[in-house]
């Protein structure tokens, strides 16, 4: 999943390709001359091996960067806007194999006071919130999959110079910031090289939240609104301002190509509903036989989302909607708990029930009658909860015609949108202390809904080529 696009390279060049390597090796048998003894174990070698490959690497990379910024002229037209020097310093880029040091110029726009800036080497060279590519699609990954610390382990392990975690975690912020701005318009190009699996049989939407906890200021004077436990030493330090720690919804969405069994043979996870609606449009505008289903839970929000994204965004007139067939299961099991006591009967009559509804869609509606007379019998708790189960099967019966959801081929679970509940936000937004802003929520689950849909290496050039701009020299 995470196996980044290969770049173009030129090919080996036969043998002269190899005598250098053989002379580049030969270098590097000296230099772990010097480090190790000759009688050392062979993991201090490959240890010496390796960090004398990071300081060539990096005295490779520098020496690159350094050149291409002393060929920058005085004058540049970048994507043929005029720019003059205005500073020169001395900038720590960060890499794979440690900081580059690099003197480079930063340049003015001519003819506006005070005008918007540029790094020529930046922008000529594709260099990513200040790191090369490979640390910055490394960072992406990284900040897809788990917080910047193990970003960070994983790198050492490798024998990798990463900068500091918080390095890390900003390059991590900023990237993924700007994945979230660009990724409609890198998905729209990817969508058009993308093919609809052979064996698909059918489209599988839908849309579910779960929550987040979010760092807010809390109002002077307010009392708190989440427990803490009362401080027995005091603070060395002033502390910082006060907050809570106030948990509110984040929202996901996937969709599905499934086939004839209901199995799923590709999944999209998503945070926006528009990004949904355009791989269904795109899916229907390939094989538009392609019957399409919604599945979820029966929150009236969520079907409010979805049918008005689907009406305005994909131009579908009719599509299938279903209740969770879980959701519904858990719902049954509670009723018959309530009103049968033998358990052997209980797991009888909820087999009949599911047989019936896999082959009847009026089975919904004789079901709901038998709750309503059993409903007289009861009173108290016993009572308002048979009530409130009536309520829920009476007002979403139309989404509870399984029989016709099994002859349209589609499945009747929402496995997959319940799982990114947890693939995408609880696993990477719910460890132990997390607490987030809005920009860092953002652009963490940002970059992880595009990992899990395996769509993070495909689109990397597209968004590497997002810090790239043509840069000559002027007259």
């Amino acid at each position: 999943m995470a196996r980044i696009v290969s770049q173009a390279i030129a090919p080996d060049n036969g043998e002269p390709y190899r005598r250098a390597v053989a002379e580049a090796r030969t270098a590097l048998e000296r230099a772990i001359a010097l480090r190790v003894p000759v009688n050392a174990s062979f993991a201090d070698r490959e240890r010496a091996v390796l960090a004398a490959a990071n300081d060539a690497c990096r005295l490779a990379l520098e020496t690159t960067l350094q050149a291409t910024a002393e060929a920058q002229p005085d004058h540049v037209r970048v994507d043929g806007v005029l720019y003059e020097r205005h500073h020169e310093g001395t900038m720590a880029y960060h890499s794979l194999c440690g900081p580059l040091e690099v003197r480079r110029a930063t340049d003015r726009e001519v003819g506006e006071r005070n005008g918007p800036t540029v790094v020529p080497l930046d922008v000529a060279t594709g260099l990513i919130e200040g790191a090369t590519p490979a640390l910055a699609y490394r960072v992406a990954l990284g900040y897809a999959q788990g917080p910047g610390r193990h970003a960070d382990e994983q790198m050492h392990a490798d024998h990798r110079r990463p900068p500091s975690r918080s390095t890390l975690e900003r390059l991590g912020k900023a990237i993924g910031a700007q994945a979230h701005r660009v990724a409609p318009r890198i998905e729209a190009a990817l969508r058009r090289e993308e093919t609809v699996p052979e064996g698909t049989h059918a489209i599988v939407g839908g849309l579910d939240r779960t929550t987040v906890p979010m760092e807010e200021p809390r109002p002077a004077g307010a009392a708190p609104t989440t427990r803490r436990k009362a401080r027995t030493t005091p603070y060395v330090r002033t502390p910082p301002g006060p907050v809570d720690v106030t948990y509110r919804m984040a929202y996901v969405g996937t969709v599905s190509l499934v086939d004839r069994t209901g199995e799923a043979l590709v999944t999209r996870r998503y945070v926006l509903t528009a990004r949904m609606m355009a791989d269904i449009h795109r899916a229907r505008a390939q094989a538009p036989r392609l019957a399409v289903g919604i599945v979820q839970d029966a929150a009236p929000e969520l079907w409010t989302l979805l049918r008005t994204a689907l009406t305005t965004e994909t131009r579908l007139q009719r599509w299938h909607e279903a209740i969770d067939r879980y959701h519904l299961n858990e719902r049954l099991a509670e009723i018959l708990r309530l009103v049968e006591s033998d358990e052997r009967r209980r797991h009888q009559q909820l087999r009949r029930w599911n047989r019936a509804l896999d082959t009847d869609d009026r089975a919904i509606d004789r079901i709901a009658r038998w709750i309503a007379q059993q409903i007289p019998k009861y009173d108290g708790e016993a009572l308002a909860t048979l009530e409130t189960h009536w309520t829920y099967l009476v007002k979403n019966n139309d989404r509870m015609r399984c029989a016709t959801l099994r002859r349209a081929g589609l499945p009747s679970g929402s496995g997959a949108t319940d799982g990114a509940c947890k693939s995408v936000v609880t696993m990477r937004t719910k460890r132990s202390g997390q607490r987030w802003h809005d920009a860092g929520v953002t652009a963490a689950l940002s970059l992880r809904a595009i990992y899990l849909s395996e769509r993070l290496p495909a689109p990397w050039s597209h968004f590497a080529a997002e810090y790239l701009a043509h840069v000559q020299a002027a007259a």
